[in-house]
């Protein structure tokens, strides 16, 4: 294995690919004219610049290739993140039916998604140690193989023949399933925002719209390969999928850990890990990571509530996942809407809009007890389109946010910062979903859906002041940015 792998290489001179994809090149050729000339000057002034104008097309159609080429190794990311999330998929949408079907009662398979979680949880505290230590494609590379594994073990527990055999072993690989998930989860979005950071909205959008569409995929597709055969083919076929993208990366490590025009951090591990955690103690960045969080907070009170709830009132399964796709879409379109905002240094007041846009959903998905209108169709996927909308902004521009302010407070550009800030995300992001998942499930069964909402939407109106308290302290800061500007000119 590449020696990248175990340690940061320092950078090569001369090599810098951080932005390069938005860099600009012009030549610098120029043909002075000259009054005095002769037809014959004249004539030789325009073949030398049409030869040069050729020369300088060249050189430009060599410097797109040239930056091409250095950013070629985001293609397997992408490749991956796709396919990671629609292998994810598979254990939500199919891994029950296999459990009923060996006579697991639900509330037992359930812990089995709590594992995850909790392993989810274990990995978002680990994987930023191991990017110090070690480097971020050493932690990448060892979350998405171990997925990879997870994946070929968990289709083959269609062979297990007693069910609680079937749940034991079902328990004990989710957790090296949500490990190395979260494993790859930080290293690829500590990787990503330290070599974009100047479009780290945008970058976090599409992984996001990548999330969202591979799920929605792997959902589909695995459907229809369990009906080519049973249970294993879709493990094992996006499984093998999601690995032939693996040697790519593996080739290409040295291109996820830091590159030149970064701060090169030469304190050790502890040093560093030691004035990081000084961040939790930082009011604002926790602010950020709260906001952040309510997008899994919601998440994690959709998954054992919505569904039960819209079968109670007849829908069939295509109508159920009708409006579930709703949601996923208005997400994968909110991220882009939260994306463009962060990179117009406007994420502080958007992060407010999609918030108020989860007030809205919630008012209306139950609907609330205090507005006079029935519980529809057509107001379910309303609220579904709020919803979607507000949890992508909650997460891109939390997560924006969240980055700016550590750099802002002087903390270095790199990718032992990044990887603190990836993995203090995933580690609310899973704590709140973990905590209310349970939670929202006893709601739903002891006061009813409708009432059950209203804790949402209590806490979500509850964490509004402090958002927009977030928003005039970005309007403060960027006054006085300007005032300074002024001063300096």
């Amino acid at each position: 294995m590449d020696d990248s792998l175990a340690r940061n290489d320092p950078p090569e001179k001369n090599n810098s690919y951080a932005n390069a994809a938005f860099e600009h090149v012009e030549g610098d050729s120029k043909i002075n004219g000259s009054s005095g000339l002769t037809e014959s000057n004249r004539q030789t002034r325009k073949s030398v610049g049409k030869l040069e104008r050729r020369e300088q097309s060249s050189d430009e159609s060599e410097s797109s290739w040239t930056k091409l080429r250095r950013n070629a190794w985001l293609l397997p990311l992408v490749y991956s993140e796709f396919w990671i999330s629609a292998t994810f998929s598979l254990i939500t949408a199919f891994f029950p039916i296999l459990a009923s079907s060996k006579h697991v009662d639900a509330w037992k398979y359930g812990f089995v998604f709590s594992a995850y979680k909790v392993a989810m949880l274990i990995g978002s505290l680990v994987a930023e140690r191991i990017v110090a230590y070690k480097s971020p494609s050493y932690c990448y590379i060892l979350g998405q193989g171990g997925f990879v594994l997870f994946a070929f073990i968990f289709g083959g527990l269609y062979w297990i023949p007693d069910g609680q055999i079937l749940l034991g072993l079902a328990l004990l690989f989710a957790l090296l399933g949500g490990f190395t998930n979260t494993l790859y989860l930080v290293s690829m979005f500590a990787v990503v925002t330290s070599k974009f950071e100047t479009h780290s909205g945008l970058i976090i959008a599409s992984l996001e719209i990548l999330f969202g569409s591979g799920t929605m995929a792997g959902s589909a597709i695995g459907g229809r390969l369990i009906d080519l055969w049973a249970y294993p083919l879709p493990f094992f076929v996006l499984g093998g999928i999601t690995f032939l993208s693996l040697p790519f990366i593996v080739i290409n490590a040295s291109k996820l850990n830091q590159s030149e025009g970064q701060s090169t951090n030469t304190e050790v591990p502890d040093v560093v890990g030691a004035r990081n955690w000084a961040l939790l103690l930082d009011p604002v960045f926790l602010a950020h990571m709260v906001t952040l969080m309510m997008s899994w907070i919601i998440l994690g009170f959709n998954e054992p509530t919505l569904e039960p709830s819209l079968a109670e009132l007849g829908y069939n399964s295509t109508t159920v996942g009708n409006i579930f796709t709703v949601q996923f879409l208005c997400y994968a379109m909110g991220g882009v809407i939260a994306g463009t905002f962060c990179h117009y240094e406007l994420g502080a007041y958007y992060a407010v809009i999609g918030h108020v846009f989860a007030i809205v959903g919630y008012i209306l998905v139950g609907p609330a007890p205090f507005i006079d209108i029935e519980r529809s169709y057509a107001i379910i996927n309303i609220s579904q389109v709020f919803i979607g909308l507000g949890m992508a902004a909650q997460f891109v521009c939390g997560y924006c946010q969240a980055l700016s302010h550590v750099l802002s407070r002087g903390y270095p550009d790199n990718i032992n910062t990044h990887s603190f800030v990836s993995s203090t995300v995933f580690t609310f992001l899973v704590f709140g979903a973990m905590v209310t998942a349970p939670l929202a499930g006893y709601l739903s069964e002891t006061l009813g859906y409708r009432n059950a909402t209203m804790t949402i939407l209590g806490l979500l109106t509850a964490w509004l002041p402090v958002m927009i308290t977030l928003w005039i302290r970005s309007i403060c800061i960027s006054r006085k940015s300007g005032e300074l500007q002024k001063l300096l000119h």
